[in-house]
């Protein structure tokens, strides 16, 4: 499409007149008539200001289809850059929702137009798997959006190291150790304490709280010191709450899920583990 449809079409899509564009450009509305005709052009001073009235990038303006991993790099780092730091994550996760889209190939109106609160709005899970890799994304209360390329070797590479995560799941179900993970959640950052202050706190039993602290330390959600205090050998615990283990127990949450999808592309003919 040419650069003069291109400014027309734009222009009503923003049900914007001749003149209003006008206006806001310090230009005449025969101006702009002439540019949506071709009979001229826009000055190069006015095409930037031009973009940013009709909301869109350069390249769409002139109609330039082509983009490359680059310029988008740069522009998100931008867009980021620009947004204040409260909003940040939120920009991100709304960047994640858009790559969701993309993802999902020929199903999804690639044309259709940006809506800003569709994230906001949007309270349904959705997944695409293929035979490349696959994504999770939620969009309740704890919104993310992941994403999983298949590896070389194929997901079975986590079976190298199995039985650590068994040992990691069988600390996860014991209910000590919930309530213990939970306490120092609560906590801030190198938080201090001793076992018998653990056990007090969380109602754990001492002849139990042993293999809860066994299991903080397998989580490495704490970290132990011997020290001395007057004359006396003490062990001190200092915690340390990790975003790894919050990010699990939001997963488990969507293992769970038996809601509707908004988007859901089940595409996938071969197994996760190869022989």
């Amino acid at each position: 499409m040419s650069l003069s449809a291109n400014i027309k079409r734009l222009r009503l899509e923003k049900n914007m007149t001749q003149e209003q564009l006008a206006t806001k450009l310090g230009v005449s509305a025969q101006a702009v008539s002439k540019w949506e005709t071709s009979e001229t052009y826009p000055d190069g001073a006015l095409l930037v200001p031009l973009a940013t009235e009709l909301d869109v990038s350069l390249d769409e303006l002139f109609g330039n289809d082509s983009v490359s991993m680059a310029d988008i790099s740069a522009r998100i780092i931008k867009l980021i850059h620009n947004t204040v730091e409260k909003e940040r994550f939120n920009v991100a996760r709304e960047i994640g929702w858009q790559i969701e889209r993309g993802l999902f190939n020929c199903r999804m109106e690639i044309e259709k137009k940006y809506d800003p609160d569709e994230i906001k709005t949007q309270k349904k899970s959705s997944y695409i798997l293929s035979d490349n890799g696959f994504t999770i994304v939620s969009n309740g209360k704890e919104p993310f959006f992941s994403v999983f390329p298949e590896p070389d070797e194929g997901y079975g590479y986590f079976l190298n190291n199995i039985d650590d995560l068994q040992k990691i799941f069988a600390a996860l179900s014991r209910a000590d150790t919930i309530k213990a993970l939970i306490y120092l959640y609560h906590r801030a950052q190198n938080y201090v304490f001793e076992s018998s202050v653990l056990a007090k706190e969380c109602g754990i039993l001492n002849d139990s709280i042993g293999e809860v602290l066994d299991d903080l330390l397998l989580l490495r959600m704490i970290w132990k010191q011997k020290v001395t205090i007057n004359g006396e050998e003490r062990t001190l615990y200092y915690s340390r709450p990790r975003h790894n283990l919050i990010a699990l127990f939001i997963m488990a949450k969507e293992i769970g899920y038996k809601g509707d999808y908004c988007l859901q592309a089940h595409v996938r003919n071969t197994p996760f583990i190869s022989k």
